[in-house]
């Protein structure tokens, strides 16, 4: 019996560092506050432990300073985090974090949108819009892209993918999630461990999908395409004919899920 007691013991106290070191927002303090940066901006680094992380550019030229919103959270009976953690390096603003036993929030606001975002975030939703190009590495949380007029890589091992209107390639890969695109120009490459792939494309250009577990659908322009699609058990609707000289290629691959390819009716 003496032993039950030890190990239920020892449960207890595993349940309680866990509670007070990854479930932070839980039992809380925290406070808000706002910075305003007035050097010339060209790239956001992001290297943040926990937290989420909100980028965006503004084109109607009203401002010319960068604004740093931030909510910094910290459990009860814990010291309040002092100080900034985010700072400038050449034309680089770099968003930091606040240690172990802490969380930042971060929303900044950029006076333009030819700016680039990259780092990494450990834990925590991410959002950039209206910026000239991505490339992150994210442990979890879910993604959302809007307005990137250039390249987008991203890396992210749990949670969805979101983006709308981007003009440059756009490479991602998740471990698990669902990943929705929209208003896509550039080529796409994705792979998925597990999740529904839907991609809807703005221009005849090449899609590459590959998801362990989840349906593919792939909405795409009128044009020629070089078609491999395959999956391992599931229906396939693929509208589009297989054409070896086209110049855009359409690969894609399920090892458990439908696949469905459309084309988009020519406007009149």
């Amino acid at each position: 019996m003496v032993v039950k007691r030890i190990g239920l013991a020892a449960v207890v106290a595993v349940i309680a560092a866990v509670a007070l070191t990854s479930c932070v927002r839980l039992v809380e303090h925290g406070f808000r506050d706002q910075h305003t940066v007035g050097d010339r901006i060209t790239e956001v680094r992001v290297d943040n432990g926990s937290g989420d992380v909100t980028v965006r550019g503004r084109a109607d030229g009203t401002a010319t300073s960068t604004d740093v919103r931030r909510f910094v959270g910290y459990p009860k009976g814990g010291a309040k985090p002092e100080g900034l953690f985010h700072r400038v390096e050449g034309t680089t603003l770099v968003l930091g974090g606040c240690g172990n036993r802490c969380y930042v929030d971060y929303d900044v606001v950029l006076p333009s949108t030819d700016v680039r975002v990259t780092g990494g975030n450990g834990s925590g939703d991410v959002r950039f819009e209206a910026v000239a190009a991505v490339e992150v590495d994210l442990g979890s949380g879910d993604v959302a892209l809007k307005q990137v007029s250039g390249p987008v890589r991203l890396d992210n091992d749990s949670g969805d993918l979101e983006a709308a209107d981007v003009t440059g390639d756009l490479v991602a890969r998740t471990g698990s999630g669902n990943i929705s695109l929209s208003g896509m120009r550039g080529a796409v490459t994705l792979e998925s461990r597990s999740g529904d792939v839907d991609v809807r494309m703005a221009a005849a250009t090449s899609v590459r999908a590959e998801t362990g577990s989840g349906n593919v659908t792939v909405h795409l322009q009128p044009a020629s395409y070089r078609v491999d699609v395959g999956t391992g058990s599931g229906d396939q609707d693929v509208a589009v004919a297989n054409d070896p000289d086209a110049a855009s290629e359409l690969f894609l691959r399920t090892s458990s899920g439908d696949v469905a390819v459309r084309v988009a009716q020519p406007a009149p």
